[in-house]
């Protein structure tokens, strides 16, 4: 009798977990909101830059100009960092970083050939070096 009842129960607990997992799968033709904003049959390209306690993650970073997803977790333990991008020459640089109280912070970036340093204003120390080629 007990045998019956736990095998009951994980046959449910199975069922039940399969359906969850089915519920969430996306269908066929699902496309991410960053793909059909700009193109239907384009992708964009993702860098991830981490916050930790010790600053971003990674710290330097080479990509291609054009389009980008810039997505910045805050895993530091801080709920309020400030942060923003400025040229490797001096200057500031007219990237929007609305993210006050934010975990993650994500934007599709277009920055020109260069180099730019995105820095944290609570730590001079905490800077990740983006360089953006032709």
């Amino acid at each position: 009798m007990k045998l019956t009842s736990t095998f009951l129960l994980l046959l449910t607990i199975g069922l039940v977990t399969g359906a969850v997992l089915a519920h969430r799968r996306p269908p066929a033709n699902y496309s991410s909101p960053v793909t059909m904003a700009q193109n239907p049959s384009a992708t964009v390209q993702v860098e991830l830059i981490t916050i930790t306690s010790t600053g971003f993650e990674p710290t330097e970073l080479t990509r291609p100009n054009g389009r980008f997803l810039l997505a910045i977790d805050n895993r530091s333990g801080l709920d309020d960092i400030q942060f923003y991008f400025e040229r490797e020459t001096g200057g500031p640089v007219n990237v929007p970083l609305n993210h006050r109280s934010k975990l993650a912070w994500r934007d599709i970036i277009d920055l020109q050939p260069g180099t730019y340093i995105l820095r944290a204003r609570n730590d001079d120390s905490w800077r990740c070096r983006i360089t953006i080629t032709r």
